[in-house]
């Protein structure tokens, strides 16, 4: 079986050919992937972030979160998927060792956790770049409790999540600010935003000086501690963040993704009816992940990588 994996402790990513394929437990499902995405977690995985956070690394580490793809075979114990279904979801990234990854032929997951039906009338190349990123997007704005006519800041809008919370806070009738560079603005006013500020230089006075009673919302997709936008808010403002930006004041919440049956079938829901669309900006083949995530790193992106598998 085809897996794009890390061998051992500091080794770079790379393409195996001869991994063992996977057979079902009695409570498994055996998925046959056909598309996934980069996260900026595969490249904490990659870069060795998580083992030097203490995670137990169980090599060789298979790489990539996110999938979607067909029902391959099931086990004896499972009753809400058959083979040929097509599923989607995205794979915790210690469970509770840091080993399997979507970016893989075949995978097995539990029938409670990590799948769903994979939206209808989305193609699976959509879906499977869509999971992580989305889960988060809808957990952020779910905790900012958007209403009509807040003004949201929203700190890397371009990325794989704040592309999709952009237009999550549209829908909920948000008027969106998003620092950015100038090739950004199309992009951005596409997905729903109202104004696009510039990223250099002090963005909280940009902020305040074209809303001077400051911003009803927050969400920090960029930074990893609180403070960074402190200025531009309004007294009691919501703040989210799925980096730990967000702090523990009333109103802040740091949000992770769960890829529950529950929130899956919900993205799903979204993508189905059109309220959320995954813009994909460069597809690579499963051979060539290692060369996306070095782009997610290197380059500026907007939206999604995707990954081919087959």
């Amino acid at each position: 079986m085809e897996a794009v994996t890390i061998d051992q402790p500091e080794a770079p990513p790379t393409l195996r050919e001869d991994l063992p394929e996977p057979t079902p437990a009695g409570n498994e499902v055996l998925v046959r992937v056909q598309a996934s995405s980069v996260n900026p977690v595969d490249n904490s995985i990659a870069a060795g972030m998580l083992a030097g956070m203490g995670l137990e690394h169980d090599y060789p580490v298979v790489l990539g979160r996110d999938y979607a793809g067909m029902v391959e075979q099931v086990g004896a114990e499972v009753s809400g998927y058959s083979s040929g279904d097509e599923v989607y979801g995205f794979l915790l990234h210690a469970n509770p060792a840091v080993h399997d990854g979507a970016w893989a032929e075949l995978i097995t997951v539990t029938e409670e956790l990590s799948i769903a039906p994979a939206p209808s009338g989305v193609d699976l190349a959509a879906a499977g770049a869509a999971p992580l990123a989305g889960i988060t997007a809808v957990t952020a704005v779910d905790a900012l409790e958007l209403t009509e006519g807040d003004v949201l800041l929203v700190a890397g809008a371009t990325g794989g999540v704040g592309s999709l919370a952009v237009q999550l806070a549209a829908h909920a009738g948000a008027s969106i600010l998003a620092p950015a560079l100038p090739e950004d603005d199309a992009f951005l006013s596409a997905l729903g935003v109202t104004e696009v500020l510039p990223r250099d230089g002090d963005i909280a006075h940009v902020v305040r000086d074209r809303h001077p009673d400051g911003v009803d919302a927050l969400l920090d997709l960029v930074n990893y501690a609180p403070g960074t936008y402190e200025a531009a808010l309004k007294p009691n403002a919501r703040v989210a963040s799925p980096t730990g930006a967000a702090g523990d004041a009333p109103g802040h919440t740091n949000i992770m993704a769960t890829p529950s049956r529950e929130n899956l079938q919900r993205l799903g829901a979204l993508l189905a009816d059109g309220t959320l669309r995954i813009p994909v900006q460069r597809t690579y083949q499963l051979a060539q992940a290692p060369d996306a995530l070095a782009a997610l790193v290197a380059e500026h992106t907007q939206g999604k990588l995707a990954i081919q598998v087959r």
